[in-house]
């Protein structure tokens, strides 16, 4: 049977705009989620740079390989700094030129400036670079050591931000007085990482009924979140900045305090409009891990009947360091040493203490009463104690330096910090070398606190046990210790 004309028209037209479509029709690309794993910016040595023997005497080259694996820029004002250390006893690194990136001393040279995006639809995997340095120098060995070794530190301190997004529900049926069905419940989130090293590993939700809005009489609720980070990545949080020059100050180890070690700023945001209030802002992780408290203002309370989902997203932003190693052996070219004087086997700022050499500040806070602890040209008296350490600036040396409280000569430590005493925060305590908060009474503080009082004596109390302050003692189980706190009184 013949098809009528206008029939195969119509047909036509149908099939040529199909053919059309379909060699216009592009596929719209998987979505991926680019916020996964625990490695922020990674560094290792490349093979044979340096290799893994020198010439006494000659020249070698360090390449290292340093990628970003994280979900995070590290670009423009939020750069890397690298630092590659070594034993100027054995490495020699003047040869090596100075820029206004390029910073070098005696036992250190430092990069500034490294970008490395995160992973994104342009870098799927990260971004990666290889940074060469030229122009490093083994020294000729003094005595007559066979087979010398030094090492080689490479670090890498950066700026990075751990970013979350879900959703979560708001239950406005918290009292269970609506009987209809709810679209979602209130349930807590158990998560495993965000494409950074500082991870959310728990949020807690909590809608906290805080009765009804005076003009319409809706009932209202506080969305409350109880927010658990760990340090899930291989290296060290040092403490978030906001410039570069708190970035140089921190990552440079200098004029250092306190606050400045393991602490995580936080911020958080409710259906992409609403600033939630977090308390504490700045986290403190003690043992890799910390939490904080974040909730809605008054003015934010939610409204309503119905229970529903809507965002909540969370910033996690702190300063994080890595690290790499390597050993190269240095072959000699005169094994017997021949006429040359062996020259000390310590540093200048070293003291040979049996067979080992250390700091003459570590020496000296040990040792206070040596005769080699006060330096003759000292204006004021040094009360070397425990807790005296290569871990001051020249600036916050001279602020200590007139309570004997920081050495502002060279010879005690290397480079360019200084031997002083370690500061603690007005809520702790200086107690053998080391600053501790004090214990609160039968209260597990989930860190080492001190247990006692100043008139009891202080006591070191492990992490997750239970002090009674009176006694200065410490216990496995919160039952006995209330216990023994309640006989004493």
């Amino acid at each position: 049977m013949r098809l009528p004309v206008l029939y195969l028209a119509i047909l036509s037209a149908v099939l040529l705009s199909f053919l059309l479509s379909s060699c216009n029709y592009t596929p719209s690309p998987r979505e991926v989620n680019y916020y996964t794993g625990i490695q922020g910016l990674e560094l290792d040595f490349m093979e044979n740079a340096p290799p893994e023997e020198v010439l006494e005497d000659s020249y070698f080259n360090i390449n290292l390989f340093l990628e970003n694996r994280g979900a995070f820029n590290v670009i423009n004002e939020n750069h890397a700094i690298l630092s590659v250390g070594f034993d100027p006893y054995y490495v020699d690194a003047s040869e090596i030129p100075s820029s206004s990136y390029v910073e070098k001393s005696k036992n250190s040279i430092i990069l500034r400036g490294i970008q490395l995006p995160g992973k994104s639809r342009y870098y799927p995997a990260g971004s990666q670079t290889i940074i060469g340095i030229s122009n490093f120098k083994t020294k000729q060995v003094q005595g007559q050591r066979e087979e010398p070794s030094t090492e080689l530190f490479a670090s890498l301190c950066y700026p990075y931000t751990t970013v979350f997004s879900d959703f979560i529900c708001v239950d406005m049926n918290v009292q269970a007085t609506d009987v209809r069905r709810q679209v979602c419940q209130e349930q807590d989130l158990i998560l495993a990482d965000q494409g950074a090293p500082v991870a959310i590993t728990r949020i807690e939700v909590e809608n906290q009924p805080a009765g009804k809005d005076v003009v319409t009489g809706d009932p209202q609720v506080r969305p409350v979140f109880t927010i658990h980070l760990k340090n899930k990545g291989s290296g060290s949080v040092l403490s978030p900045v906001n410039n570069p020059g708190e970035l140089d100050r921190v990552c440079s180890f200098q004029d250092l305090k306190q606050g400045d070690f393991s602490t995580v700023r936080v911020s958080a945001l409710l259906s992409n409009s609403k600033h939630l209030i977090c308390q504490p802002e700045t986290v403190r992780l003690y043992g890799g891990e910390g939490f904080t408290r974040c909730q809605v203002s008054d003015e934010d309370l939610m409204l309503g009947y119905q229970n529903y989902q809507t965002s909540l997203s969370v910033n996690m932003s702190y300063v994080y360091l890595t690290s790499s190693s390597k050993e190269i052996s240095i072959e000699r070219l005169n094994p017997m040493g021949g006429s040359r004087e062996p020259l000390p086997q310590c540093l200048p700022s070293e003291i040979q203490e049996g067979t080992a050499c250390i700091s003459k500040c570590l020496f000296c806070s040990q040792h206070p009463d040596d005769a080699r602890c006060q330096p003759q040209n000292a204006e004021y008296h040094i009360d070397f104690q425990q807790g005296f350490a290569c871990q001051c600036s020249a600036k916050k040396c001279n602020e200590l330096y007139p309570v004997g409280l920081c050495v502002p000569f060279a010879g005690f430590c290397p480079g360019a910090s200084y031997c002083c005493l370690t500061q603690c925060s007005s809520s702790e305590i200086l107690f053998q070398g080391k600053c501790y908060p004090v214990c609160c009474e039968c209260r597990d503080d989930n860190m080492e606190c001190l247990c006692g009082t100043a008139e009891s004596n202080y006591k070191i109390m492990p992490k997750d046990e239970f002090c009674c302050p009176d006694t200065s003692q410490s216990f496995t189980s919160k039952a006995d210790c209330e216990s023994a706190c309640n006989q004493d009184t």
